[in-house]
């Protein structure tokens, strides 16, 4: 590596054990060129041309709550075939009750959303062993909805109809979870989570 470009930082963490890369962000105070700046920025594959009108939902999105609880949905960006997500909802003592991962990928069959959801104490929850497959219904450069699988015992969904999101401004996300209607054919109301850009 040429050392007048590389941070002396950098250079002694290539050196040292892989302990993890512990410690090897670069240290508060240390500045970067711009053009070491450009040069550190990860490039790797474009993402498919499938996924990447999903770059709308990158970024980390929150919804205060009464009670000082907060939701919070983080989604990196689109890479290669898939995108990925978390959402967590922390109450105002601290606890997380829950957490969820989300997938998003490109396969032979379409574009497939795919979810597990674990306790706050990251034991699976016995009623979704399984991830929760959905497929994409739509999708454009502020909106995606996802259904569950034509067989959907196979979907793992319970009484989901839809899961949309749509991106109303630079900083707001929309979250829509909706259910289906019940055996006599009332809808319950959908679960709406309209969420901000963390700043």
């Amino acid at each position: 590596m040429n050392s007048r470009r590389t941070p002396r930082w950098f250079t002694a963490c290539l050196a040292a054990p892989l302990a993890f890369w512990a410690g090897c962000a670069a240290p508060t105070g240390v500045s970067q060129s711009p053009a070491e700046s450009a040069a550190a920025q990860p490039q790797g594959p474009a993402a498919d041309a499938a996924i990447a009108p999903l770059a709308f939902l990158s970024g980390t999105w929150i919804l205060e709550q009464p009670g000082g609880a907060l939701i919070e949905e983080a989604w990196g960006a689109p890479r290669g075939k898939a995108i990925l997500g978390s959402f967590r909802r922390v109450l105002g003592n601290g606890a997380t009750p829950f957490y969820e991962f989300t997938h998003i990928v490109a396969t032979d069959e379409g574009v497939r959303l795919r979810q597990i959801h674990v306790h706050g104490n990251f034991d699976t929850d016995p009623r979704r062993a399984v991830p929760m497959v959905l497929q994409l219904e739509k999708l454009d450069e502020s909106s995606a909805s996802f259904v569950p699988l034509a067989d959907r015992a196979a979907s793992h969904a319970g009484s989901l109809e839809r899961v949309s999101y749509t991106r109303v401004d630079a900083g707001t996300l929309l979250l829509v979870v909706e259910p289906q209607a019940d055996e006599k054919g009332v809808r319950p109301a959908p679960l709406e989570f309209r969420m901000t850009r963390a700043r």
